[in-house]
């Protein structure tokens, strides 16, 4: 257990040296499929660390109820500093790469290169919402928000979370071990919920809507850091179209791959590719 500012996160830890990569999950998944990228990225002379995201498994839940991307921020920054370094790589994947790019936004100075997979910069992304192709692919997010949600996801042994695997990644056949993974993972007591109130978190809550449009200013800032954005083209989540301008929002070095034959788990479905062009962006001079 790491104790990174109120929380203790549950993280894997591969590797050792005095470079920090952090590798953080999506939904509906854990820290466990990220274990692939950090043994690649240990190899490469980094320290890999995979938490469990807040309120994931055996991490915390939020004393405050707050799961909000402020606090997906600021954990990521607590984490660096809870592990004693000044600086880390970042690599995330679906709410893991939410969280990379608003941890940029807050701190860029402890994140000089970043990997971000199955989601563009977080303007880019709301700019997709505003189109029908993008809205029925999204139906989940407010399908999730809706009264007596965890009861229907955890109906029939998840077969709710079964079907966003299928839908996402369309052609692949999730390992019935990453499966089985995130649902003892989305049993933990607590976790389902707060797995929900991230997607409930988008709206304005009870600090009120001018909270919400200042962090959504903070947050919504383009990054600096040098930056690689990875979609697969299959996607069945967020279209490949979202990613067409995601350079507009990256002032920094910014480049993008779009992976052939790969949905929305892209670094499951291709692990030897994505695993390369993870670690030359990250260890390139």
């Amino acid at each position: 257990m790491v104790t990174a500012g109120p929380l203790r996160f549950h993280c894997w830890q591969i590797g050792e040296g005095d470079r920090l990569a952090l590798l953080l999950h999506g939904f509906p998944d854990d820290a466990g499929s990220m274990l692939g990228l950090a043994r690649a990225l240990a190899d490469a002379g980094y320290v890999a660390i995979a938490p469990n995201l807040r309120g994931y498994g055996a991490t915390d839940l939020a004393p405050d109820g707050d799961y909000d991307v402020g606090a997906l921020a600021r954990d990521v920054v607590a984490l660096v500093r809870g592990l004693g370094y000044s600086r880390a790589a970042l690599v995330g994947h679906d709410w893991g790469a939410v969280a990379s790019y608003a941890a940029v936004a807050i701190a860029p100075e402890l994140f000089p290169r970043v990997v971000t997979m199955a989601i563009p910069p977080l303007p880019c992304f709301l700019r997709a919402l505003t189109t029908s192709a993008q809205l029925r692919r999204s139906w989940y997010m407010g399908y999730l928000q809706l009264p007596g949600a965890a009861a229907r996801v955890r109906a029939d042994d998840f077969a709710f979370i079964e079907r966003l695997w299928r839908d996402w990644s369309p052609g692949w056949r999730a390992p019935p071990e990453r499966l089985s993974s995130v649902k003892r993972t989305l049993r933990h007591p607590g976790t389902l919920e707060a797995a929900l109130a991230y997607y409930r978190q988008t709206r304005p809550g009870p600090r009120g809507l001018r909270y919400y449009v200042r962090t959504l200013r903070e947050l919504l800032r383009p990054i600096s850091s040098n930056t690689l954005i990875l979609a697969g083209v299959r996607d069945g989540c967020v279209g490949v179209e979202a990613f067409a301008r995601a350079r507009e929002f990256v002032d920094g070095p910014c480049r993008v791959e779009l992976i052939a034959d790969a949905g929305h788990f892209l670094h499951l479905e291709r692990p030897e590719l994505v695993r390369a062009l993870v670690t030359e962006h990250l260890t390139r001079a």
